[in-house]
């Protein structure tokens, strides 16, 4: 199995202002500030780590490797499982889901089973369970994150075999207006570490795109300019006949 560098993401600015018509506001993507992340730590899980603890990483530096998925993901459901990967591959999402609805109900912690059972509800746009289903999924995998009083986050856990969890969820808080959340997750796997590899090459993906754009979003309903205009303006370094991004822009 390959291993795929992790890296933390880093997306250059645009180099000149964007504005639709002289006469209308101009966005300056010049001068726009990545926001930080909300964590004091971050707890990076299944990653072979080249960093000691205490370390800080620069944008772009490589922060390790991640570790091989395991061979056998079920002693009780392998055979199940495999059968529901091959049914996703071939988009038959809803037959997915029923090889796997009876696992998950036996092997309530596995967290292989839940992410595919997850992946299937939400490809087969059963939104609702599949909510139910990362959420299940993420108090397994995130089970070691801890808050402050005031509920911002203190140790977050990224799991490396779990990104495209994140990246879901966080797309089902922005369809039911949990901005906030919907942020959180979406640079869980956007913002903090990135695969370097060709899924999530941010010069080339529109899945990147989207994500950029999705946050642009949320800010903009948190009313959060200097965030929501960092955002829109590395969506359109990406893509720049973007016009979902311009519905979103505080200026």
């Amino acid at each position: 199995m390959f291993k795929h560098l992790l890296l933390i993401s880093s997306f250059f600015l645009l180099c000149f202002p964007i504005s639709s018509d002289d006469s209308e506001p101009t966005l300056d993507c010049r001068n726009t500030i990545r926001p930080s992340f909300p964590a004091k730590r971050v707890l990076m899980v299944h990653v072979d780590t080249n960093q000691k603890v205490g370390d800080s990483l620069q944008a772009g530096q490589v922060a390790g490797t991640m570790t091989p998925l395991p061979e056998v993901i079920s002693k009780k459901f392998e055979t199940q499982f495999r059968t529901a990967e091959q049914l996703y591959a071939e988009k038959k999402f809803n037959e997915a889901v029923a090889v796997l609805e009876p696992t998950v109900k036996v092997e309530k912690n596995n967290p292989f089973l839940w992410n595919l059972y997850g992946r299937a509800l939400y490809a087969a746009n059963r939104k609702k369970e599949s909510f139910v289903a990362y959420q299940t999924l993420l108090s397994i995998i995130d089970a070691d994150e801890t808050y402050f009083e005031d509920g911002s986050p203190n140790l977050v856990v990224l799991d490396a075999w779990f990104l495209e969890a994140y990246w879901k969820i966080s797309t089902l808080y922005l369809d039911q207006g949990e901005y906030a959340k919907s942020i959180f997750y979406n640079r869980k796997m956007l913002d903090v570490v990135t695969y370097a590899n060709k899924h999530y090459d941010p010069e080339k993906m529109i899945y990147n795109v989207s994500a950029l754009s999705y946050l642009a979003e949320a800010y903009y309903f948190l009313k959060i300019k200097e965030a929501n205009q960092y955002y829109a303006c590395e969506t359109l370094k990406l893509d720049k006949d973007n016009q979902y991004v311009f519905q979103f822009l505080l200026l």
